[in-house]
């Protein structure tokens, strides 16, 4: 069975989300952060989001398993 074209866009949404982020937080247009703050923020967004991602992975993959 094949993941749904939601659930792929769930995904991709959810990762780019994290990427734009972690984008902004580098170039950081308005000059405000330092390296440090840069690289913890990053740590945070990347900490928040790879669990969200292997939730939204397990939950479709419980769901695939079901239909079949």
């Amino acid at each position: 069975m094949e993941m749904s074209i939601k659930d792929r866009l769930i995904i991709l949404a959810m990762s780019l989300i994290g990427m734009i982020i972690l984008l902004l937080i580098a170039y950081d247009p308005i000059d405000i952060l330092d390296s440090t703050q840069k690289i913890i923020l990053a740590v945070i967004v990347m900490v928040a989001n790879v669990p969200l991602l292997l939730y939204q992975r397990r939950r479709i993959l419980k769901k695939m398993e079901k239909t079949t």
